[in-house]
């Protein structure tokens, strides 16, 4: 089964989410019985993690394994619109329109982080 996972952006959610936490490399290892060094490559994707030391440090940075793998999970685009029916499904006029509003705006902060996360 080829490995597809995109372990760069997985180091850098990792990262970011420590750094917002203001905890140290050193703090999070001693968290999940690990070296410093292997946060440190995690961090830089020079390696690769498994599953339970993937889980070991989304606990330990109290965040989700959703949130550190979000850019990697493939959903397919009409199994979303069929999430975006649903949800539009018993909304009134007014509420499609501050929803659609809502969207345009969320997706316009999500471009310009994701330009601010590769600079």
């Amino acid at each position: 089964m080829e490995d597809n996972l995109n372990y760069e952006l997985i180091g850098i959610r990792i990262r970011e989410r420590r750094i917002k936490a203001n905890l140290t490399q050193e703090k999070i290892a001693e968290k999940i019985g690990a070296s410093t060094r292997y946060i440190s490559k995690i961090e830089t994707s020079e390696t690769k993690m498994s599953l339970n030391c993937l889980v070991a440090i989304a606990n330990a940075l109290e965040t989700t394994t959703d949130h550190l793998l979000m850019d990697n999970v493939a959903a397919s685009t009409p199994q979303l619109i069929g999430e975006f029916e649903t949800i539009l499904d018993d909304c009134t006029s007014e509420e499609i329109y501050l929803i659609a509003e809502l969207a345009k705006t969320l997706k316009k902060g999500v471009r310009a982080k994701n330009l601010k996360s590769f600079e």
